[in-house]
C-alpha cells in the first residue's frame, strides 16, 4: 500500500454495488474519502464506514476541490457527463460501471476525453470476477498450452448481452490477448417485463444472444445459445496445441497436454490467497492514480470494444445473420439496459430485479429470485 495520501470520492457510494467500494476505499489507510451520494441513507453509510465528508452531487465536489480519484458507481444515464467531468477536471483516474454507455458513440466520446486528459479510465470488474484471470492470461500468452486454436464463451450471454454479457466479452479478449473482426449473430427475447424507454426502437432493447465472433489471430470464438437448464459456471474456455483452460470459480483449471498425457497444473501464484473483489477493483485505481500515465486495467475501452461486439450481434440477428465486420461504421447503434442499470434503483424500482429493497448497511438484501 503506498504511503501516499490519495483523496478519493465515491459517487454512489450507498448504493447497492457502490457500498462495496465506499467500505474498501474507507478501509485503506492511504485514502481520504468523500462520499457523493444524495440518497436519505448516505450518512447513514457514511457513519457506519467512518467517512466524515457527504456531498450531494459531483458538481458540487468539483468546484469545490479536485480529487485523485472518482470512483462513479452510477446509472447508465449518469455514466457518461460523469466521466467526462473527472477528466475535463483533472481527475487522475476515474471508473464507472457497466454496461459503460447505451450509445456507441457516447462510449467513444468517455474513451477519447479521458486520453486526451491523460484519464485513467477504469470500468467495472470483470479481470478480477475469476481468481487471477490476469496471471492465467499472462500465463496463456508465455506459450504454456502453445498457440490457441480454439474459444468458447460456453454459457453463452443468457440475459443481456450488453448489460451482463460485456463481462464474458471482455474476459475474452483479456485471455486470448485478440480483437473481434467480425461477427455472426443471433439473439432471443427478452425477459417478460423489461421495457424500453419513450423513443427507442423495439430492436435496441437488451436480450439474450449468441453467434459466431472471428478473432484477430485468425481463430473463432463461438457462443452457444444459452442453455435452458441453467446457469453455466465456465466464463470462457480456450484451447491450445498443448492444453486447455477453464476460466471459472473458486479458480481457473489449466491442463497441458491431450489426450493420455494431457495433466492439470497450479501455476506459482495460483498458490497465492484471493482477496475480495473489490479489494483488486479498487487497488488498481489507487495505482493509476500513483503512476499518472493514463493506464489502467480494465478500461473503459475495453468496455467500449465489448459493446460494439454485442451491438454487431444484435445487428447480424436483424440482418439476417451476415457477417459485421468490425469496428462498426454506425456509431450511433445502441442497446438499452434493463431499466436498473439505466435509472437506477432509486428511480426504477429495487423490485425491478427482485432486491426486496434499497442496500442496508449491513448484510445484502433477500432476491425474489435466484442470480444468473
Amino acid at each position: 500500500m503506498s504511503e501516499k495520501q490519495y483523496r478519493v470520492a465515491v459517487v454512489g457510494g450507498a448504493g447497492m454495488w457502490g457500498r462495496h467500494y465506499l467500505q474498501t476505499f474507507a478501509e485503506r489507510e492511504d485514502c481520504s474519502v468523500v462520499l457523493v451520494d444524495p440518497s436519505e441513507r448516505a450518512r447513514e453509510f457514511a457513519g457506519h464506514f467512518g467517512v466524515v465528508e457527504v456531498l450531494d452531487t459531483l458538481e458540487e465536489l468539483i468546484k469545490r476541490e479536485t480529487p485523485d480519484i472518482v470512483a462513479n458507481i452510477l446509472p447508465v444515464r449518469l455514466s457518461c457527463d460523469a466521466v467526462i467531468a473527472c477528466a475535463e477536471a483533472g481527475v487522475k483516474a476515474v471508473s464507472c460501471e457497466k454496461p459503460m454507455a447505451v450509445e456507441l458513440s457516447v462510449a467513444d466520446e468517455m474513451v477519447r476525453v479521458c486520453q486526451e486528459r491523460g484519464t485513467a479510465f477504469g470500468c467495472a470488474t470483470a479481470y478480477w470476477e475469476v481468481p487471477f484471470l490476469q496471471e492465467c492470461a499472462q500465463w496463456l500468452r508465455e506459450g504454456h498450452i502453445g498457440p490457441l486454436t480454439s474459444v468458447s464463451i460456453p454459457g453463452g450471454l443468457p440475459r443481456e448481452v450488453s448489460g451482463a454479457g460485456c463481462v464474458q466479452l471482455t474476459q475474452m479478449r483479456l485471455v486470448t490477448g485478440m480483437e473481434v473482426e467480425w461477427v455472426e449473430g443471433w439473439v432471443l427475447p427478452p425477459e417478460p417485463g423489461w421495457t424500453l424507454p419513450d423513443g427507442a426502437e423495439e430492436h435496441e432493447i437488451d436480450c439474450p444472444a449468441y453467434g459466431r465472433l472471428g478473432l484477430s489471430g485468425s481463430i473463432v470464438c463461438d457462443i452457444p445459445a444459452p442453455r435452458e437448464e441453467g446457469h453455466v459456471h465456465c466464463r470462457v474456455w480456450v484451447e491450445g496445441e498443448e492444453g486447455q483452460a477453464w476460466f471459472n470459480g473458486p479458480r481457473p483449471i489449466l491442463i497441458q497436454g491431450k489426450g493420455a498425457s494431457s495433466t492439470p497444473v497450479y501455476p506459482d501464484f495460483m498458490q497465492q490467497g484471493w482477496d475480495r473483489v473489490f479489494s483488486y477493483v479498487c487497488e488498481r485505481l489507487v495505482r493509476a492514480a500513483e503512476r499518472g500515465d493514463g493506464q489502467i486495467e480494465c478500461s473503459g475501452h475495453d468496455y467500449r470494444q465489448a459493446l460494439e461486439i454485442a451491438l454487431a450481434l444484435k445487428l447480424s440477428a436483424r440482418s439476417g445473420h451476415e457477417r459485421i465486420e468490425l469496428p462498426l461504421a454506425d456509431r450511433s447503434l445502441k442497446i438499452y439496459p434493463h431499466d436498473y442499470r439505466l435509472r437506477g434503483g432509486d428511480v426504477a424500482g429495487w423490485g425491478s430485479i427482485g432486491y426486496d429493497g434499497p442496500p442496508q448497511v449491513e448484510g445484502r438484501p433477500n432476491l425474489n429470485r435466484p442470480k444468473r
